[in-house]
């Protein structure tokens, strides 16, 4: 008796994971979690990264997924970024920024698309990418319903006063 392999179905083995893969319109490499990586990577299409790097990333259009053994130091500049890892630095995306799992950043993200899980380890700032010339809106008339009468103030809270002693 032999066996036939099915051709719909892949066998996928530690070696294919190093080699671009075609999803049908964009390109995957992957980078295995014993990668050590130190200077300025630059991709396009989709990168996964499970090992550790130092340096920069950068990639027009790219999609960057950091991987939960992965440990990065590294400014990032890419279309989108999903972060299930470690991740020192500041990270620019210009479509999305999702923080998922365990992960942990220490660093600033900037763009207009931001998605945290509950028991994530975020250390930085959120900036908007768009909103550098906005002001802040003014919330200083918010009450409708208060007054200035009746003890009520919009200007600040009110100072309360304790009796002295004789």
């Amino acid at each position: 008796m032999s066996i036939i392999p099915d051709p719909t179905k892949r066998v996928t083995t530690p070696a294919d994971l190093s080699r671009p893969v075609n999803n049908g319109t964009r390109t995957t490499t992957v980078l295995t979690s014993d990668c050590e990586f130190k200077g300025a990577l630059a991709f396009s299409g989709e990168l996964e990264l499970h090992g550790r790097l130092e340096g920069t990333i950068e990639s027009e259009g790219g999609a960057l997924t950091i991987g939960e053994q992965a440990l990065i130091k590294a400014e990032i500049r890419v279309n989108d970024v999903l972060i299930y890892g470690k991740v020192q630095g500041n990270i620019y995306a210009t479509g999305r920024i999702e923080i998922r799992g365990k992960a942990e950043v220490y660093g600033d993200l900037y763009s207009n698309r931001l998605a945290m899980d509950d028991g994530i380890i975020f250390v930085g700032k959120s900036n908007a990418l768009s909103g550098k010339g906005q002001t802040a809106p003014d919330f200083s008339k918010m009450f409708t319903r208060l007054g200035t009468k009746g003890g009520a103030s919009t200007n600040g809270p009110s100072s309360v006063s304790t009796p002295s002693k004789p």
